[in-house]
């Protein structure tokens, strides 16, 4: 009896949670989220460990039910994880819609015809230097003033253009 209470306990803790995209924002280029869901939701399983008790019957049920919650954990930040590496953040609860206008607010316009992700400048930024370049030699000078100022930002960045 008490094993099956505990089992309702954990069960009622675990909860059957659920994600959806209103709960992420995207911070990158990468799959839909439908798509980084399902691929990530297909690999999470690998961080389950399994568990052996030999002993009283509560202790057998406990050591379950803390390994199930220690599976649900691991498999919790396997999907933040994944999910970050394809491009998607976790926004705090009910602020997805605020955070996704801040990162796109902060993202410079799209030129070129290209609708970057929120937050992805980079791809953009490279093109931008690039064109700026090709006028700078043909004897643009505010097109230098330009390269210069997106060469000081993707060099803050980490990235170092160069004429190709």
């Amino acid at each position: 009896m008490k094993a099956w209470l505990a089992l309702r306990a954990a069960a009622a803790l675990c909860g059957c949670q659920t994600s959806n995209q209103a709960d992420y924002v995207q911070i990158g280029y990468g799959p839909s989220f439908d798509i980084a869901h399902a691929q990530c939701e297909l690999q999470k399983r690998s961080v389950d460990q399994g568990y052996i008790a030999i002993g009283s019957p509560g202790f057998v049920a406990g050591a379950g039910i803390g390994n199930a919650i220690g599976n649900a954990i691991a498999e919790d930040d396997f999907m933040r994880n994944c999910l970050i590496i394809s491009g998607w953040k976790r926004a705090p609860h009910g602020q997805a819609g605020v955070a996704a206008a801040t990162v796109a607010a902060e993202a410079p316009p799209t030129p070129y015809g290209i609708a970057g992700a929120p937050g992805s400048w980079i791809n953009i930024g490279l093109l931008g230097w690039s064109d700026a370049n090709n006028k700078c030699v043909a004897g643009d000078k505010a097109a230098c003033a330009t390269r210069a100022k997106l060469g000081a930002k993707l060099k803050a960045a980490g990235i170092n253009p160069s004429p190709v």
